[in-house]
């Protein structure tokens, strides 16, 4: 469990950091080497990849999402306390 929160944390704070980086130098870098169409390409190629293992890592981390709220129902079914009793006390019926 602990693993599954360092894991949506680590996600956060790089997708954080991606965001920021690529609004701070993102314009500088196309001016400075969009002038050569292979560089051109190269960097859009770099984006893509940026984007795809972004992705990638929000993948993983919805599905820990999932695993920790599957494991929580599943716990909550079988509390005894939560459990409905035969006779309840003080009920208006």
């Amino acid at each position: 469990m602990q693993e599954r929160a360092k894991r949506l944390a680590i996600t956060i704070l790089l997708t954080v950091v991606d965001v920021v980086t690529f609004n701070s130098y993102s314009g500088v870098i196309w001016q400075t080497w969009g002038r050569d169409p292979w560089a051109k390409a190269a960097l859009l190629g770099l984006l893509a990849l940026w984007i795809v293992s972004a992705i990638v890592l929000w993948i993983h981390v919805s599905y820990d999402i999932r695993q920790t709220l599957h494991e929580r129902n599943l716990a909550l079914s079988r509390d005894p306390a939560m459990a409905p009793t035969g006779q309840r006390r003080n009920s208006d019926v």
